[in-house]
């Protein structure tokens, strides 16, 4: 009887172990053009009720969003961004930028 119950549950976990796709680390991310200004980012979120946002692109400046809660994360995107252009551009539109605002053209979402 033993021999019994404990081949049920073998082939049973066998059936929930197939039954799992595999995502081989791709996950599906959708993508959203927008013009949004940086001082209304956390406005328009919250208005749209967007979730999970993984990705933030400014123009040609790409960046995945990393921190325990979106305004922690947005913050710390911002200050890569400046970093980004005090290299590229120059200190007076880095500081320009952070004071301003700047344009989000993508907002990238996993679903």
């Amino acid at each position: 009887m033993k021999k019994y119950i404990f081949l049920t549950g073998f082939i049973m976990l066998c059936l929930l172990i197939m039954n799992i796709t595999p995502s081989y680390g791709m996950e599906v991310l959708t993508e959203k053009n927008v013009k949004i200004n940086s001082q209304e980012f956390i406005k328009y979120v919250t208005e749209n009720n967007l979730q999970s946002i993984k990705r933030l692109c400014v123009d040609e400046f790409c960046d995945t969003l990393r921190g325990s809660s979106l305004e922690k994360s947005f913050e710390v995107f911002r200050e890569k961004y400046k970093k980004y252009l005090e290299k590229t551009k120059g200190n007076e539109i880095a500081l320009e930028a952070s004071l301003k605002g700047f344009i989000i053209t993508k907002i990238e979402t996993s679903n």
